[in-house]
C-alpha cells in the first residue's frame, strides 16, 4: 500500500508524530512524505525510513491554521501533491499529517475495495467520513489513478479559483470537492464511498462524543479543532502524541 502526505516545517512535529504512530504499526516504510521546503526535508529524510521528497512550493514555512493567510495555497499544494503522486501509483492512500494511527488500516483499505468489487463497484475514492456534519473528509483518502478522479481535481482547481477571487474563507479542498460530488459537475460518473466512524474516526466524534469511541478505531483525525497548540494538547491528552522533543507553538 502507498501512504502519502506533505508538510512544511510549521506542520512538521505533526508530521513526525503521524510517522512515528506509522512506525508503531508497521507502516512507516510505506510512506512518502513530500516536503515543501528544506528544513522540513531535512529532517525527515535523516530521521525516518519513510521515502521523503523535495517538493516545489511557494509557501512560506509556518504553521497554516485553518481559514488564515495562505491556507488556500496549502489546500491547493495538497491536490498537486496528490496528482504528482498519481503519475507514479495506480493507487494511494493520502492523509493528513494531523492523523494518527492505532492500528494498520492496510487491511480495513483493502477489505473495502474487495467488498465493493464483489459487489460489481469500481470505487474510485474511499473517504473518511466528517459525520455528523459532511459526509466526506479529505484528511483521508483511497485513491484510484482513474481518469474521472484525476477529472474532479481538475474541476476543484477551476472552483478554488473562484472561491479564491470572492474572498471565501469557507470554501477549501473538502467543501469544494464535496460540492463536486453532491452536485454532480463531472458529467461523468465518479463512485465514492466512505469508511466507517468505527474504524476511521474524525476529530468531533472521538474527542467531543468519546462515549462513542469503540476501540477498534485505526486512524483518528485530529481535526475540528483549531490552532496548533489545541491539537497538540487534545492528542496528548488521549496519550496520542508521540514526539518526545519539545516543539514551538
Amino acid at each position: 500500500m502507498n501512504y502519502i502526505t506533505f508538510t512544511n516545517k510549521g506542520s512538521l512535529d505533526f508530521c513526525e508524530n503521524l510517522l512515528l504512530s506509522s512506525k508503531n504499526v508497521g507502516i512507516e516504510k510505506d510512506f512518502v512524505v513530500y516536503c515543501l521546503d528544506e528544513e522540513s526535508y531535512d529532517v525527515i529524510k535523516n530521521n525516518y525510513e519513510c521515502e521523503s521528497k523535495l517538493f516545489d512550493s511557494s509557501i512560506s514555512g509556518i504553521f497554516h491554521e485553518y481559514g488564515k493567510d495562505d491556507f488556500r495555497k496549502i489546500t491547493e499544494t495538497k491536490i498537486k501533491v496528490i496528482l504528482n503522486a498519481l503519475e507514479e501509483y495506480d493507487s494511494l492512500v493520502y492523509t493528513d499529517s494531523d492523523v494518527v494511527f492505532l492500528e494498520n488500516p492496510t487491511d480495513i483499505i483493502l477489505k473495502a475495495v474487495d467488498v465493493c468489487k464483489t459487489n460489481n463497484y469500481n470505487v474510485d475514492i474511499f473517504f473518511a467520513s466528517d459525520e455528523p456534519f459532511m459526509n466526506i473528509c479529505t484528511g483521508f483518502m483511497y485513491i484510484n489513478n482513474t481518469e474521472v478522479v484525476r477529472s474532479l481535481f481538475e474541476k476543484y482547481f477551476e472552483l478554488s479559483n473562484i472561491y479564491k477571487e470572492q474572498g471565501s474563507e469557507c470554501m477549501y479542498d473538502q467543501e469544494i470537492i464535496f460540492s463536486i460530488l453532491r452536485n454532480n459537475m463531472l458529467g461523468k460518473r465518479l463512485t465514492w464511498a466512505t469508511y466507517p466512524t468505527t474504524l476511521i474516526k474524525n476529530g468531533h466524534l472521538y474527542w467531543n462524543e468519546p462515549e462513542g469511541r469503540t476501540g477498534k478505531e485505526a486512524v483518528v483525525h485530529v481535526n475540528f479543532t483549531i490552532g496548533k497548540l489545541s491539537k497538540i494538547n487534545r492528542l496528548k491528552e488521549a496519550n496520542l502524541w508521540y514526539v518526545k522533543e519539545g516543539v514551538e507553538v
